[in-house]
């Protein structure tokens, strides 16, 4: 029989041996050294042995030495009998192996050792053997035949069995199930699950809950930023939980929250009757009108030497007072770099490069801002393509969204990208109001009134873009003199219809209309004028005429008193209040009408030109009005009153309450959207 042989028999008897049946009897003498035992599995085709016990099938063979043990098969050791009986290595003792197949199991068994009874058929064998004391009874004999067989006699190999074919195991028995496999089981769904762990890191910095320089953090708005609320009084802010953010140094601007400090934090003021954020789609010109206000913030902070890195896309807001940014955006010094989380399609490719910020970094993330509220969809993170941008159908934005998002070299700088919206005509045109008044004043001694005004507002629309231009002067004619009235409304007809860019230049073409008109007789004036040309306001200015903007809830006074009671104040022989009542107020060191060339400096004009945003307010004056209300309280009214007939109107009865000793003109000039 062979060790591959693994088919159990076919007839095998159902019930193996016990083991109390194996178990050898009290008293029986051991053999020594031990009896090796191996079982292993007998082809279903084999022959039956002559002693087969009942319940298996047992063959016998003899060998000349003990047989190692088979890791097919196990091996059992009997307890061994006193040294007399012989050793291992006496070619006359026997070795017994044994090989058990049960019923219905394809593999070898666990066999008992061979109890003392067995010494008779071995005795039958082997010959005689040391004498015991057997309990004969207790076991019947494994062996059918008694004949004995010398020691010394060979003994025969037995041959193999033949070998069955090994069959293909049987598969193990599955159980249907009690459910169609198509059936839907309570509580389980097709979808797949998703399990958030949490953090393996502690969390670092402020976290909602905290309590920070009386304020409780009550929301993560991100990169740095919470809703909070003031433990005393319950106010609700926005604050900046990051040690000194480099917006905090930037100038107030009309876009930028207000913002103040407390302790670690940086509050940010309300913005005033917010409205929700800007929610793209937007029509192109409302886009490029928003576009628009953004590219001066982004030019105001070029000038302070700023470079725009980031903006949120909704910081933008609407407001009564007109486009407002919830957060300011964030910003480097040009030509240094930064560490900063990016924003997927809002960072400019040479900062995500690790380059340093430029101004034209800015007009990247605008671009990116734009391409949003025009398609309702966020820039890619890989950046623009011409498919991409050629997809926006609207005339003239893929190619200033090419110009806005080209790679550094090639990119509109911020004052650049003023002028293509310029060009582009970029949102509504802005709408302004004027309002005058003028009277002659109580004074007998004045007959006529010698104040003069006027304005024009001209639209137009060509290659470059729709233009509106609004010009607006405000003259005194030099009391006292000869034909005052002819000289400042000469200056305005002049200053109105100069053909001259500047304002400067405008200014001289009103003095030589001044000098036109008077024809060599004595006479001038003073003069303030304005031009306005879309939202961009310049300014040229000679005598004692003023002129004062209102923005952001500020009034400033733009220009300056060419008087001999200013240079006194100047010099500081004089106190503004003295000059207020001085009888030597109305003594003007520069006018129209007194030179014939141009001579630099003599006309004031302004650095820069302003903006004018909707809600500010230009007031020109002449001086029988600001000469008699109290400055204070002229702030006040253009600062506070709402109504701007109601302010013109109030100007010129105070002038009148007030005695009114000379002409007396006021213009307003009203920005509406």
């Amino acid at each position: 029989m062979t060790s591959d042989d693994q088919t159990p028999r076919a007839d095998a008897a159902p019930n193996p041996p016990s083991g109390a049946e194996l178990q050898p009897a009290p008293g029986t003498a051991e053999l020594t050294p031990p009896i090796v035992i191996q079982a292993a599995p007998v082809s279903a085709e084999a022959a039956p042995l002559p002693g087969a016990v009942e319940g298996g099938s047992v063959e016998h063979r003899a060998a000349e030495a003990a047989l190692p043990a088979d890791s097919s098969g196990a091996q059992l050791a009997l307890d061994p009998t006193p040294a007399a009986q012989g050793t291992a290595d006496d070619p006359s003792f026997p070795v017994i192996a044994t090989q058990v197949t049960e019923p219905g199991q394809s593999g070898p068994v666990e066999v008992q050792a061979v109890p003392a009874p067995f010494t008779e058929p071995l005795r039958a064998l082997f010959g005689e053997g040391p004498s015991t004391e057997t309990d004969t009874g207790s076991t019947p004999s494994l062996l059918s035949s008694g004949a004995e067989i010398p020691a010394s006699a060979p003994v025969e190999a037995a041959a193999p069995a033949p070998v069955a074919p090994v069959e293909a195991p049987l598969p193990l028995p599955v159980e249907a199930p009690s459910t169609p496999v198509t059936a839907r089981l309570e509580g389980i769904s097709d979808d797949l699950e998703e399990e958030i762990y949490a953090p393996s890191v502690t969390a670092q910095g402020p976290q909602v809950g905290d309590e920070l320089a009386g304020w409780r953090l009550t929301a993560d708005l991100g990169r740095g930023w919470f809703r909070a609320v003031q433990v005393a009084t319950a106010e609700e802010r926005d604050v900046y939980a990051r040690p000194a953010p480099l917006w905090a140094e930037l100038r107030p601007h009309r876009l930028l929250p207000r913002v103040s400090a407390a302790g670690e934090l940086t509050t940010l003021e309300p913005l005033p009757e917010e409205v929700a954020p800007i929610a793209p789609p937007l029509q192109p010109a409302e886009a490029l009108g928003h576009l628009t206000e953004l590219a001066r913030l982004l030019f105001a902070l070029d000038k302070q030497g700023f470079s725009v890195t980031d903006l949120d896309p909704q910081a933008a807001r609407l407001t009564r007072d007109g486009l407002k940014l919830r957060f300011p955006p964030r910003v480097v010094r040009s030509g240094e770099t930064e560490q900063a989380a990016p924003r997927d399609g809002f960072t400019p490719p040479e900062l995500l490069a690790g380059e340093a910020a430029q101004p034209a970094s800015g007009v990247y993330v605008l671009g990116a801002l734009l391409y949003t509220w025009l398609t309702g969809q966020p820039l890619p993170a890989e950046g623009p393509s011409p498919s991409l941008l050629g997809a926006v159908a609207t005339p003239g934005m893929p190619q200033l969204l090419t110009r806005m998002l080209a790679p550094l070299p090639e990119r509109l700088s911020p004052e650049g990208l003023l002028a293509a919206l310029r060009a582009q005509g970029a949102g509504p045109l802005p709408s302004y109001r004027v309002i005058a008044r003028t009277t002659v004043g109580l004074n007998p001694d004045r007959p006529v009134n010698e104040d003069s005004y006027g304005y024009t507002l001209r639209e137009v629309d060509a290659e470059g873009g729709r233009v509106l231009r609004l010009r607006a002067c405000v003259s005194d004619g030099m009391g006292g003199m000869a034909a005052g009235e002819v000289a400042s409304r000469a200056a305005v007809e002049g200053f109105l219809d100069s053909a001259q860019p500047e304002l400067a230049d405008q200014i001289w073409d009103a003095n030589a209309a001044v000098l036109a008109a008077m024809a060599g007789r004595d006479g001038g004036c003073t003069i303030s004028g304005i031009q306005i040309d879309g939202d961009r306001m310049r300014l040229g200015h000679v005598g004692d005429t003023r002129a004062y903007l209102r923005a952001e809830g500020e009034v400033r006074q733009l220009t300056q008193d060419h008087s001999f009671v200013a240079a006194m104040v100047a010099s500081g022989q004089m106190t503004p209040e003295e000059a207020q009542v001085s009888p030597e107020r109305n003594k003007v060191l520069r006018s129209l009408g007194s030179l014939r060339q141009p001579q630099p400096e003599y006309v004031q004009t302004l650095p820069e030109p302003l903006t004018v945003r909707p809600g500010d307010r230009v007031l020109l004056l002449s001086d029988g009005v600001w000469g008699e209300i109290e400055p204070g309280r002229l702030t006040a009214m253009l600062r506070d009153e709402a109504d701007g007939e109601h302010l013109i109107d109030r100007l010129i009865e105070m002038s009148l309450e007030a005695g009114a000793p000379d002409n007396a003109t006021a213009m307003l000039i009203e920005r509406g959207r």
